[in-house]
């Protein structure tokens, strides 16, 4: 049966190709990731396995795959003080791009196998922010993608804009806690407010 570890083997090997053949990634880019997402966990949950360790597994794959892709060309890049600042902001804005790409394609590819949006929104900003964290991410760039990608998904749902990023707010809080108090601080700092014309507030967390 399929778990979380399969599906983001199979996710991370779909969509390297494209990181690759693309280097940075941007907002046209968004949309073929999260197809790719989307697919693989519909191709990979026919098999059997839990809705939300597939999505889960889904978008750790995905922000894997640019943290392979992207490591390599940061470190190429950072010859200078100014070419390594200019890597990490490229990385961190690709980093971002590709957690809201795997929040949109994981929740409706688990919305496909029956699972609750704002369950699915919440463990997935959370996956996407622990796995940032696992690759040397950007963990405050992938939690803001993350809370964009639901504000995206949103609009497919009967779920509010408001409700979808509180969820994918309070799921990216939860996982920078489980790295430290100083993460948290900083990932609810960069989440709280107003993101996309959409004004963001956090449940109260715990991990």
């Amino acid at each position: 049966m399929p778990d979380e570890r399969e599906i983001g083997r199979r996710v991370r090997d779909s969509i390297i190709g494209t990181i690759k053949g693309t280097g940075d990634i941007t907002e046209a880019v968004v949309g073929t990731l999260s197809s790719t997402v989307q697919r693989t966990i519909k191709e990979v949950g026919a098999a059997g396995g839990s809705a939300a360790d597939l999505a889960v597994g889904a978008v750790k794959g995905t922000i894997g795959a640019v943290g392979d892709v992207l490591g390599l060309s940061a470190l190429t890049a950072a010859n200078t003080v100014s070419t390594a600042a200019d890597a990490a902001s490229s990385a961190a804005s690709s980093v971002g791009m590709a957690a809201k790409a795997a929040v949109v394609g994981a929740v409706r590819g688990s919305a496909d196998a029956g699972m609750e949006t704002l369950d699915a929104i919440s463990k997935t900003s959370r996956g996407a922010v622990a796995e940032a964290s696992a690759v040397g991410a950007d963990i405050t760039a992938a939690a803001v993608g993350a809370v964009e990608g639901a504000i995206e998904i949103a609009k497919d749902t009967s779920v509010s804009a408001e409700d979808a990023a509180s969820a994918a707010a309070t799921g990216a809080i939860n996982a920078a806690a489980d790295i430290g108090g100083a993460a948290a601080t900083r990932v609810k700092a960069a989440v709280e407010g107003t993101i996309q014309g959409v004004k963001v507030v956090a449940k109260s967390t715990g991990s």
